[in-house]
């Protein structure tokens, strides 16, 4: 449906966009997920037409939008900083898209009223916005951009201002309408949760760079690189840096400034060349922590953070001079400074070269296959 080819945005010497070339299928949800200054904001900005791009080429159906002014795209877009009509009340900015395309009053108000429901602003209706908190202007902003049938919905961060229950709450009801609206959706969000709850696809970006592409599943299983995987997920991946190795005959890494050494799972694993940097990656669910060393507890590490988050304790243990997090149970008590024992199990780890992938642990691809 949506093409974009090469697309380049540049602001001086600033890159804001550089070379992004992806496509949007009919009745996708797509999610633009990065940190602040990574240019999702300015590729939402350059599909409506808002903004021209430097280089490249936006297309939709084979058409080129090179010379379509933005009234002229069935694009409908909600901007994070709202903008909405501060003398017009909540009905009527909701009624104004589709008052502009005439349609009956009686329709309108059955429109606006259904839509307001959904939002849980049926109340609000006869408020203007200066009387509204910003959450509650987000909702009527999100209710603007949706009750009007277009192309194409471009999203910017449309519920980040909400409170976090309702924030949850939300995301069901977001994902609901562009369900049964058929719709075809670029969401932009820099939360981790609402990307993979939300997304058929995933396009993870960073200083206007696409870092990677893919399934929600895919690029949470088998990050294409160092960043990706430190940003996707709660918590983020840990990552060791270790040496290359090798122990009674057996290749694989000695933790950077220790002893402790880990055999590689596979021995045909990649490991660049000897001045390459090399990180081990684990998610913190991957492992567990004990006092007592083991078969599988074959690590020893001190508590350095002890974090409480009710249904689990998020530990964080310093194993050699490095830091990475271990979740544990509920019931399990530890003290800051108190020694312990970790399961690195080698099956578990992802290995990064360079910053790069290469190689990602056997029980995703027996999952994936």
């Amino acid at each position: 449906m949506l093409e974009l080819s090469g697309i380049t945005k540049r602001f001086g010497t600033t890159f804001a966009v550089r070379n992004f070339s992806f496509n949007v299928n009919e009745c996708e949800f797509v999610v633009l997920f990065g940190p602040a200054g990574a240019g999702k904001t300015t590729t939402l900005r350059l599909i409506a037409g808002i903004a021209k791009p430097s280089y490249g080429e936006i297309s939709i159906q084979g058409q080129s939008l090179k010379n379509v002014p933005p009234e002229k795209r069935n694009f409908s877009m909600v901007f994070e900083n709202y903008a909405l009509y501060s003398h017009l009340t909540v009905f009527e900015n909701m009624a104004f898209p589709l008052r502009a395309r005439r349609m009956p009053e009686e329709k309108i108000t059955q429109f606006v009223e259904n839509m307001s429901e959904l939002l849980h602003i049926e109340t609000m209706l006869d408020r203007k916005p200066g009387y509204l908190s910003g959450g509650q202007r987000q909702r009527v902003a999100l209710g603007r951009c949706l009750i009007r049938d277009a192309d194409l919905y471009l999203l910017d961060e449309p519920i980040s201002h909400l409170d976090a229950r309702l924030r949850i709450q939300m995301r069901a009801e977001l994902k609901n309408i562009c369900l049964e609206k058929h719709s075809t959706v670029i969401h932009v969000t820099h939360d981790y949760r609402e990307a993979m709850a939300l997304a058929d696809k995933v396009i993870v970006l960073n200083q206007g760079n696409i870092m990677q592409e893919g399934t929600p599943e895919n690029v949470f299983l088998y990050p294409a690189n160092e960043f990706v995987a430190s940003f996707i997920g709660n918590p983020p991946m840990g990552f060791i840096e270790v040496d290359h190795a090798a122990d009674e005959g057996r290749i694989g890494y000695r933790i950077h400034g220790s002893e402790i050494f880990l055999p590689a799972y596979d021995q045909r694993i990649p490991f660049g060349e000897r001045q390459s940097k090399l990180l081990l990656g684990l998610r913190a669910n991957k492992t567990s922590i004990s006092r007592e060393k083991d078969g599988f507890h074959n690590t020893d590490a001190e508590i350095y953070i002890v974090e409480s988050q009710g249904h689990r304790n998020l530990i964080t243990v310093k194993i050699g001079s490095q830091l990475m997090q271990v979740v544990a149970g509920p019931d399990q008590v530890w003290k800051v400074g108190e020694h312990s024992w970790i399961g690195l199990h080698p099956k578990n780890l992802h290995v990064f070269v360079d910053g790069e992938a290469a190689y990602h642990p056997v029980e995703n691809i027996e999952t994936d296959s």
